[in-house]
């Protein structure tokens, strides 16, 4: 089913009176920059001068997720401002933020008037922010200061970062397919003679997770990374779960339907609150506020379910602290939530929207700054294992827990610039990205739900997905009784309009009205 995406997006520029700002190719690209370090529209007129000098100095501030020591912040934002300084003339205060108050605390910031330069939405839906004011439109500026990542951004992976005719975030270079499987401590698995490639379903799981348990008394079996407990099914969510393709892999299904009130729904559910009982989940899984990494590396827990990509085992067993091994149960699939949580956007608040806008770009491109984002300083976060400078890894007597700095490089901008860790592949990258092309497609990849329309009904319904689903899923309350509560209080929320509006926007945009 063709969608003509570049075309469409091409419409919407030219809707904003720059149609001689197209997407080009890399040769086009690099014939378009000047001496100066100004970018060339496509009739020949200089765009603009990248590097602001004859613009008053300021200072960006840059707000990521995890956890970081202060120092570790400071003074990654003095090497950062030395390169900012002489490529932009302004200087950058990065400040990271722990998972479990990160979205609570950008809300506070977004919705106070602070000063918010750039950031990653994370689990906030672009959608809600474009529409409520709080982030700024980027179309314009990204042929002008961020023409290099402009060309090399595909027309849908572009449209991932759309709302309406405007282009709102940075679309990051990393995974954008997954697999959904479930992450576990092979020290444990190897001790207790567990064959994880014996597994074949979740009744398989199951016993292995009650003889962890038997073993390790002390020790949670399973446990959310947050609040997010796990999805046993792939199902492209849309945006936000109210409406969503049941059956992503199928290139023709575009009927939105309720998840909530699905079997697959119910049957999650069911598992969830039977394994609560078993004593296989943590008990307090639905408010928890810590990593799932974080507890594993803590020695809480064995294990967790995840989005899992190449190279997943090696990451996460820098992240951990000990060597992950794992169990998958689908195929890759590639939709527009996977780059949801790491799109990149501009604050409406922001001091300097063009200068937001060339930092994201040297994010993307500098392999220098994003190894500062992505591992740290060297010496103090990470060394070298090797000559080539090819491979990091932590710091003799530092790990994961006591380094200060966390690494989330699918969190940044662009992780294919930085340095491989130790144990990953050498062919990490093109490996990476051959998986990323490889996955199924979801028939609704690139699309984005303007919800402007039904605002009041998102804000109701997302009250009562609070209410419910992480207890659900977790297992704390019996479906059977609450699930039909659950699907009233979501139809009096709105729930069908927000579905019907989605809908007629997805036909829309598949070309089918």
């Amino acid at each position: 089913m063709k969608r003509k995406l570049l075309a469409a997006l091409l419409i919407a520029i030219m809707a904003l009176g720059i149609t001689g700002c197209g997407i080009s190719s890399e040769s086009e690209s690099a014939e378009n920059q000047t001496a100066e370090g100004s970018v060339k529209t496509a009739d020949g007129e200089e765009a603009g001068n990248n590097n602001f000098s004859d613009k008053e100095h300021v200072t960006l501030k840059i707000y990521m997720f995890g956890d970081a020591d202060t120092a570790a912040t400071e003074a990654i934002s003095a090497e950062l401002s030395k390169i900012t300084n002489e490529k932009l003339n302004c200087g950058v205060e990065l400040t990271r933020i722990g998972f479990g108050s990160y979205q609570t605390q950008l809300n506070l910031l977004l919705s106070s008037g602070e000063q918010v330069d750039v950031f990653p939405p994370f689990t906030l839906s672009i959608s809600t922010l474009a529409n409520s004011g709080q982030i700024h439109p980027i179309t314009d500026l990204l042929p002008v200061y961020a023409n290099e990542t402009f060309t090399s951004v595909s027309d849908t992976d572009w449209a991932c970062g759309t709302v309406g005719k405007d282009i709102y975030a940075f679309i990051p270079n990393k995974d954008k397919a997954a697999d959904l499987g479930f992450m576990m401590r092979k020290d444990i698995v190897d001790k207790l003679g567990i064959d994880v490639s014996a597994i074949k379903d979740f009744d398989g799981l199951h016993d292995v997770l009650t003889q962890v348990k038997k073993a390790y008394p002390d020790m949670y079996p399973v446990v959310p990374d947050y609040q997010n407990m796990y999805s046993a099914f792939p199902i492209d969510n849309l945006g936000d779960y109210f409406g969503v393709l049941m059956d992503p892999y199928n290139s023709d299904s575009l009927t939105v339907e309720n998840y909530f009130s699905s079997d697959d729904f119910m049957e999650l559910c069911k598992r969830s609150y039977q394994w609560a009982k078993d004593g296989l989940f943590m008990p307090d899984a639905s408010s928890n506020t810590e990593s799932g990494n974080n507890l594993i590396k803590s020695g809480k827990a064995f294990g967790r379910f995840s989005h899992m990509k190449v190279g997943f085992e090696a990451e996460n067993s820098a992240s951990c602290g000990t060597e992950i091994i794992c169990w998958r149960y689908t195929e890759p699939l590639s939709y527009t939530g996977k780059l949801a949580n790491s799109l990149w956007c501009v604050g409406e608040n922001s001091v300097d929207y063009d200068r937001s806008v060339a930092l994201l770009n040297l994010m993307y491109t500098d392999a220098e700054v994003s190894n500062l984002l992505v591992n740290g300083m060297e010496g103090v976060h990470y060394e070298f294992t090797d000559a080539s400078k090819q491979f990091i890894t932590y710091p003799e007597g530092k790990d994961a827990a006591s380094v200060g700095y966390s690494r989330l490089p699918w969190g940044w901008p662009n992780e294919q610039i930085s340095y491989l860790w130790e144990g990953d592949s050498e062919t990490l990258w093109s490996d990476l990205n051959e998986f990323n092309e490889s996955a199924a497609q979801s028939p609704a990849k690139g699309f984005i739900f303007d919800n402007s329309k039904v605002l009041n009904e998102v804000t109701a319904c997302t009250n009562v997905y609070t209410k419910y689903f992480p207890a659900l899923i977790a297992g704390q309350i019996d479906p059977e009784s609450t699930i039909p509560i659950f699907l009233e209080e979501m139809d009096k929320a709105g729930l069908p309009a927000i579905m019907e509006e989605k809908q007629k926007q997805l036909n829309t945009w598949a070309g089918l009205n």
